[in-house]
């Protein structure tokens, strides 16, 4: 019963902080418009791209730190410095083009697959996309292992207590 109440409390700390709450930047609008460009039409059997986010290798349950830090409607209360904005700020924008760019072949390998093996009416072989498959695997990893630095980076800029209250932003199956 007291881990229930424990739970409770907490669940309703993390409402009443987001009520009162606001991030500590506006969201980049433009960069979520290029991004958006940048990633054309997606492919025929996708219902939603998160794009780039979406081709990472592990693209669900690692947090996204730098946008939960800047952007999370209570990233105010961490009560970052100009110079820990700066640094977040200064790593996403020499971070985000490269992780793009490299989402972005990723995505052009996935079509020639699905253009090669569903959408046309040919006789190839699985075996002929197994290195599309591998290169795509590669590239994956190296997305994956950039994600995995980007939040080596924030813990190294954030306190040890504006880290633990970051990470409360981006737990969502909680209870």
């Amino acid at each position: 019963m007291t881990k229930l109440k424990t739970m409770l409390i907490a669940s309703s700390l993390l409402v009443a902080t987001a009520i009162f709450a606001k991030s500590t930047l506006p969201p980049p609008i433009q960069d979520f418009v290029k991004l958006e460009k940048m990633a054309g039409d997606p492919g025929p059997f996708v219902t939603k791209e998160d794009f780039p986010k979406s081709y990472f290798l592990i693209p669900k349950n690692l947090p996204f730190l730098i946008g939960l830090a800047l952007y999370h409607p209570a990233s105010s209360n961490l009560n970052l410095t100009q110079k820990q904005i700066d640094a977040l700020v200064k790593y996403k924008d020499k971070a985000t083009p490269q992780l793009a760019k490299t989402a972005l072949k990723i995505k052009k390998l996935e079509l020639e697959i699905v253009s090669g093996m569903t959408l046309k009416h040919n006789k190839v072989k699985a075996s002929d996309y197994f290195d599309k498959v591998d290169e795509i695997a590669k590239l994956q990893t190296q997305l994956t292992k950039a994600h995995l630095e980007c939040i080596e980076h924030v813990k190294s800029i954030l306190t040890d207590e504006q880290y633990e209250e970051l990470l409360d932003y981006g737990v969502v199956n909680m209870f």
